[in-house]
C-alpha cells in the first residue's frame, strides 16, 4: 500500500492542506466533524510523515542516538538491555525517539554503520554515549563540534561533557571492603574489558581495601566479559588448586558462571566459597542461594541522563551538573 501524503488527504478530503495540518497536529481550531472526516482518510490510507522536512521545519528531530561499545562482536549484557528499557520508556515519555548505534572508540569515522552520520547531518538532536575509554575519540568528536551528549560513565576529564555515573571507585571498595569484613581472606576480583573507565576505577577502588586491611591474598582478573569467561575462569582456578574464598563479580550476568563452575565441582555458596556481583539484574534474587550485590539504579540512571540531555538539547547547558555521582547500596542476599 502507498501511503498518502499531506497534500493527497486535503484533496481526498475535500479541505485545505492547512487543514489537514491542524488535525494531524491535534489543533483545537477544526471542527469535530471536518477532524473525523480527515481522521477517516488517513485511517484507510495511511499517511507518511515526512520526518527530514519537519525535522527543517522545527529545527529539532526529536531524536536521540545511543552508543554502545561492541564490546568486541560480544555487544552488550543483562545491564545494558535493562538501561536501554528506561532509556526507551524516558524519551518517549518526554516526546523523543532513540537510535541504537554499535560503536568503536577508535574506528567510529571508519565505520558508515556508526550512527555519527545522524548527528553531523542533522537527523538526531543528541548523543548518549555509554562504555567510556580514558582516551575516547568520541567524547572528543562530540565535544569539539558542540554536539549535546551525556556520557553513561564517568569523564570529568573532558572539560565541556557531562555526565552520570555511580562512584566505580568506591563500588570496588565498598565491595572489597564488605568482603574482608565478613571474615573472607582470599579475593578473586572479576572485571570486564580494561580499557573502560568503570574497571580502572572498581579495581583502583578494590585494591585500596586490600591495603587498608593489609591484605595480599587477592587477584584481579581483567578480560571477563561474558558468562562463559567467568566460567571457564573459576574453572581453572580449582584446576590449578588456587583456593579464593569469594569472588567479586563486576556484573552479576557473568556472577551467574562463578555459580555454575563452584556447584559443578561440589563447592557450596557460601560455605565453600561466596559470592558478590554488581548491577542487581533481576535475576539475581532468583538464584539459589539467592547474589548479594551492589545495586545499580537504572530508573535514575535513565532520568538523570535523558533529564540533562534534553536540557542540553533546548539550551540550558548553564543550569545543569556536569556530572552527577547516583547512591548505590550493598544488597546483602544468601551469597555471601
Amino acid at each position: 500500500m502507498t501511503l498518502l501524503s499531506m497534500k493527497d488527504i486535503a484533496k481526498l478530503s475535500g479541505v485545505s492542506l492547512k487543514t489537514v495540518s491542524r488535525v494531524l497536529n491535534d489543533s483545537p481550531e477544526v471542527k469535530e466533524e471536518t477532524r473525523n472526516k480527515v481522521l477517516e482518510i488517513v485511517k484507510k490510507h495511511g499517511f507518511q510523515r515526512n520526518i527530514i522536512a519537519k525535522s527543517l521545519k522545527e529545527k529539532k528531530s526529536k531524536t536521540i542516538i545511543v552508543f554502545i561499545d561492541r564490546h568486541s562482536g560480544e555487544y552488550w549484557g543483562i545491564w545494558h538491555t535493562m538501561i536501554l528499557t528506561e532509556l526507551m520508556k524516558t524519551t518517549k515519555s518526554s516526546g523523543y525517539k532513540i537510535i541504537i548505534s554499535p560503536s568503536n572508540s577508535n574506528e567510529y569515522m571508519e565505520d558508515d554503520t556508526d550512527g555519527f552520520g545522524f548527528l553531523t547531518s542533522g537527523l538526531a538532536d543528541g548523543a548518549i554515549l555509554m562504555d567510556n575509554t580514558l582516551n575516547d575519540q568520541r567524547i572528543e568528536y562530540l565535544v569539539q563540534y558542540n554536539i549535546p551528549h551525556v556520557v553513561l560513565g564517568n569523564c570529568s576529564n573532558y572539560a565541556n561533557s557531562h555526565w552520570v555515573d555511580l562512584n566505580n571507585f568506591n563500588a570496588g571498595y565498598m565491595g572489597g571492603n564488605y568482603l574482608i569484613k565478613k571474615g573472607y581472606k582470599s579475593l578473586a576480583f572479576f572485571l570486564g574489558d580494561e580499557r573502560f573507565i568503570v574497571s580502572q576505577e572498581r579495581a583502583s577502588g578494590f585494591c585500596k581495601a586490600m591495603e587498608e586491611a593489609n591484605n595480599t591474598s587477592y587477584e584481579i582478573v581483567n578480560g571477563i566479559s561474558t558468562t562463559e569467561k567467568a566460567y571457564n575462569k573459576v574453572l581453572d582456578h580449582i584446576k590449578e588448586e588456587k583456593k579464593f574464598d569469594a569472588y567479586f563479580v563486576s556484573g552479576d550476568e557473568r556472577a551467574l558462571g562463578v555459580y555454575r563452575a563452584v556447584q559443578e565441582k561440589g563447592l557450596k555458596i557460601p560455605t565453600d566459597v561466596a559470592i558478590l556481583g554488581i548491577d542487581d539484574i533481576p535475576h539475581s534474587k532468583y538464584l539459589y542461594p539467592s547474589l548479594s550485590t551492589i545495586n545499580q539504579p537504572v530508573q535514575e540512571f535513565a532520568h538523570k541522563i535523558i533529564e540533562m540531555l534534553i536540557g542540553l538539547i533546548d539550551g540550558r547547558e548553564d543550569e545543569l551538573e556536569t556530572g552527577i555521582l547516583l547512591p548505590y547500596s550493598i544488597l546483602e542476599r544468601e551469597s555471601t
